[in-house]
């Protein structure tokens, strides 16, 4: 693995910044395996340089408002945004996906996350509602597949013998239930580590919680 450096557009994430994002946050006190998975990669991760996304940090990436950051919008704008999330997203059913397997990767570790389909068709769903609110530049990557971040490098370090103490982790699959996305202002900070090296660590504050089904 490698350090973990955050990426805005293409470039490493400046310092101060907060950019929306629409996450999924999963609720450990409704899925308990999920909760217990977690905890054992956790678990299985901490000798490693990894920053450890522990309880209310866990959390999926559905898209990034990503025409400008989060100061430049102003209320009334997020306001809009609320609304047309609300519009295309509120009549969506809840679903439920499987989290898992756990995997080591170049800036930490995850979890998978499957089937596809119900994922892809909420992103895009959220990605209709960005661009009626915010106009076709809010979109600017493809985002990648679904995964459920456990935590961030902050150092470089062998990744195989963590892949093959995450492989030992049974159950290795756990449901994950999905019944609302946030929107979120998100930022991360550089913070001290070991040896003069630094970690990025992520926090935010909730602008909006929009439930399926509304």
């Amino acid at each position: 693995m490698k350090r973990f450096t955050p990426q805005f557009r293409g470039d490493a994430w400046p310092d101060g910044l907060t950019v929306l994002h629409v996450y999924l946050l999963p609720d450990l006190a409704v899925d308990r395996e999920l909760a217990q998975l977690t905890a054992a990669c956790h678990e299985a991760m901490a000798p490693y340089p990894i920053t450890l996304l522990t309880g209310g940090l866990l959390h999926t990436t559905v898209e990034m408002v990503a025409d400008t950051s989060a100061d430049r919008i102003s209320a009334a704008e997020r306001q809009d945004i609320v609304e047309a999330l609300h519009k295309h997203v509120g009549d969506l059913a809840p679903f439920q996906i499987t989290a898992g397997s756990p995997i080591a990767n170049k800036a930490g570790a995850l979890l998978d996350l499957a089937p596809d389909e119900p994922l892809i068709d909420l992103r895009g769903h959220v990605q209709d509602a960005l661009i009626e609110a915010r106009g076709p530049d809010v979109i600017q990557h493809d985002g990648g597949r679904h995964h459920m971040s456990l935590g961030y490098s902050w150092d470089t370090a062998n990744s195989d013998p963590l892949q093959s103490a995450l492989r030992r982790i049974s159950p290795s699959h756990v449901p994950f239930h999905v019944s609302q996305v946030h929107l979120l202002e998100v930022g991360f900070d550089e913070r001290p580590r070991d040896n003069g090296k630094t970690a990025w660590e992520i926090s935010w504050n909730s602008v909006a919680v929009i439930p399926l089904n509304a």
